[in-house]
């Protein structure tokens, strides 16, 4: 199985049930995000919110981004609030994979989808440059291989535990860090 044989398409309300399921098996417990959070997240910045779709309609990934600025990402727990708001920078916020989907390249596919969708925004409005994540569960080698470096501002990462790392990359691969 290949990331092609998943349709991405934007995340709808519908969908929070087979998301809070997928992140209940991706995560450990002190990471999960209530439906809440995640509605919150999808009414505030609804063409950020992406999932994958098996040709069965059962999701096998999603992936939660949002506006922030650069070296101020949002907390875990964080409903959308006003992050937007003289944004710079699309934060990667949240994304899980189905453990039938792993191995399938979808989680690349995912991440090189939304960048794009932030490359597009950036020529057509001229304000996101650059992408940003927390990198959890040791997963700071997965994203090193997308482009992703530790950033240069430390911004509070305590509601995200122990262990976790800011990480950034511009949008384009022309721009220095």
């Amino acid at each position: 199985m290949t990331s092609s044989n998943f349709r991405l398409r934007p995340m709808q309300g519908a969908d929070l049930p087979a998301v809070l399921a997928l992140q209940a098996r991706a995560y450990v417990p002190f990471f999960h995000e209530d439906e809440a959070v995640f509605r919150g997240k999808l009414a505030a910045f609804p063409d950020w919110c992406w999932v994958a779709q098996m040709a069965d309609g059962e999701l096998a990934a999603y992936l939660f981004t949002q506006p922030a600025r650069l070296g101020r990402p949002p907390c875990l727990g964080d409903g959308g609030g006003s992050q937007g708001d003289g944004a710079d920078t699309l934060h990667l916020h949240d994304m899980a994979v189905s453990p039938l989907a792993r191995g399938a390249g979808l989680a690349a596919r995912m991440t090189a989808h939304a960048l794009d969708a932030a490359q597009k925004a950036e020529l057509q409005h001229g304000r996101l440059r650059w992408a940003s994540l927390i990198a959890v569960q040791g997963s700071v080698p997965y994203w090193a291989r997308h482009g992703f470096v530790p950033g240069q501002v430390a911004p509070d990462l305590s509601s995200y535990g122990p262990g976790a790392a800011y990480l950034v990359r511009p949008l384009a691969p022309q721009l220095l860090l």
